[in-house]
């Protein structure tokens, strides 16, 4: 059978010669490869026997989506691969996710290797991530939508945290470098030095479905600076690629931008209790899982979250036709059990900011069945925004919108210091970006003083904790408050300080 094919895992590493494992590309690759190569079962995996039948009905089926060479791709979402699990509308799936760049990226690795790995010219756009998938969903169809619940999460025990030359808010003023760190699952915390910890709250920073095929044969978008002033909208900007060699005739598409097929989000609200609807592109609408982080700041600043992998990401995915919720199916929306939760994506921040602003108001509108005006008043209320990520090329933003009808007016961002916050404010009038490094600069150097940490540390530590909120909109100006808990602080170091 096709399926129990053996083939090499690594076509063109070379078994007796590591010396031409490398085309002679003039690309310096600090790693050697392994010699001989391993052998690999090719997929897809045999569905039946991922089957759990103890805990199935005739209605409900749960599988095990395991982490292995034939149910993961690296940095690429390929709609031509062959879905490695089938499932229906009511199914549970218990994934198992990896590291990133093909599960090496774990305590051990060096940042030279890693940047190496992320940038080998062999592979053109790919992103460093490493995706469990696809899951196809019978009767899906362009148009619908997918909910995926997430019921529970189960991490490794270790976590890493890159900050890459030429990559993350602060490259400029910070050296690149790969740390390490251990889990505590039982506490729920990393101990990030003696006095530090950080709170765990794992989540997919990767969800998503099947780009359209128009999507993927749009031209490789070119970032030519962070931040671009006049980007193309994310949905005319292009992140696919035609494969070669051994997969000739695919498309695969870059996992580092998020876009309106889900994809590298990095929403921190997206933990156990959340649903996320995903609008559906292509039959079976093909969803994939990664980036596995253990917590991360809004914000994500040095380029990584707390970087880890799930041994079981455990969702229920149901099925939701076309116009059966008019609420959904323009960009992805989350929902928890207290929220709704929209995003404002674009490679210019203040463009994302109005991309949020015109979501929000979109879904007020159809969820609560009101004008526009109403939405518009609605979303100023309770505004509550914070800003995901600004390192995945497409910068992120988000609103929380309490379920709770007659919820009291959301408060101002603080701009001071209070009894559970540091917080550190900043302001520009024309660019929110601006704001954003001022504020984010500024929490630096207050963590730095106030936990008596270098700022270096300081940086790496503000991606898992660090918390940049927008503030509420006015005319002429952007603001930013960006705030760090208090309580990382363990008590015993606070009596002395």
């Amino acid at each position: 059978m096709k399926s129990n094919r053996l083939v090499l895992a690594a076509l063109l590493l070379a078994i007796s010669n590591t010396s031409s494992a490398f085309p002679d590309d003039g690309y310096s690759r600090p790693y050697t490869p392994i010699s001989p190569a391993p052998v690999f079962i090719q997929g897809p995996p045999d569905q039946a026997n991922m089957l759990i039948r103890q805990l199935s009905t005739d209605k409900k089926s749960t599988y095990i989506l395991p982490g292995t060479p034939s149910t993961t791709n690296w940095g690429y979402f390929d709609a031509g691969t062959p879905p490695a699990l089938t499932i229906k509308s009511g199914d549970t799936v218990v994934i198992e996710t990896l590291p990133a760049g093909g599960g090496q990226v774990a305590p051990g690795i060096t940042e030279a290797q890693i940047d190496s790995i992320n940038n080998d010219p062999m592979y053109p756009g790919r992103g460093p991530h490493t995706l469990t998938g696809p899951i196809a969903v019978q009767g899906a169809q362009k148009g619908d939508v997918v909910a995926v619940h997430i019921n529970k999460i189960r991490m490794r025990s270790y976590a890493t945290n890159n900050s890459a030359a030429k990559a993350g808010l602060f490259y400029d003023k910070f050296p690149p470098r790969v740390d390490s760190y251990y889990l505590d699952n039982d506490k729920m915390e990393m101990q990030f030095e003696s006095n530090i910890v950080v709170p765990l709250a794992p989540f997919p920073g990767i969800l998503a479905v099947a780009r359209s095929k128009e999507e993927q044969l749009l031209p490789y978008t070119n970032v030519h600076a962070f931040n671009e002033k006049n980007a193309p909208s994310p949905l005319n900007s292009g992140w696919c690629v035609k494969m070669s060699g051994s997969l000739a005739g695919t498309i695969g598409c870059d996992s580092k931008q998020p876009g309106a097929y889900g994809g590298n989000l990095d929403l921190r609200e997206m933990t156990v209790g959340s649903t996320t609807y995903l609008p559906v592109f292509i039959d079976g609408a093909y969803i994939w899982a990664g980036d596995s982080h253990a917590a991360q700041g809004n914000g994500e600043i040095d380029l990584d979250a707390l970087e880890t992998a799930f041994s079981e990401l455990n969702v229920t995915v149901d099925l939701i036709k076309k116009d059966v919720r008019p609420e959904f199916g323009v960009w992805p929306i989350v929902e928890t059990p207290t929220a709704w939760i929209t995003v404002g994506y674009d490679l210019n921040l203040n463009q994302a900011l109005e991309n949020l602003k015109e979501e929000t108001v979109r879904f007020i509108q159809s969820s609560r069945k009101v004008t526009k005006p109403e939405a518009e008043q609605i979303m100023l209320k309770n505004w509550n925004c914070p800003i995901s990520e600004v390192v995945n090329e497409v910068l992120g933003t988000y609103c929380i919108l309490p379920k709770k009808l007659n919820a009291k007016k959301a408060l101002d961002i603080p701009k001071e210091d209070n009894k559970q916050f540091w917080v550190s404010y900043a302001s520009d009038s024309k660019d929110l970006m601006a704001a954003m490094k001022e504020a984010s600069m500024k929490s630096i150097g207050k963590m730095s003083k106030n936990l008596s940490i270098t700022e270096d540390r300081a940086y790496r530590l503000a991606t898992f904790v660090m918390d940049c909120r927008i503030g509420r909109p006015k005319e002429g100006i952007y603001d930013v408050s960006c705030m760090v808990p208090k309580s990382i602080l363990r008590q015993e170091a606070k009596k002395r300080i």
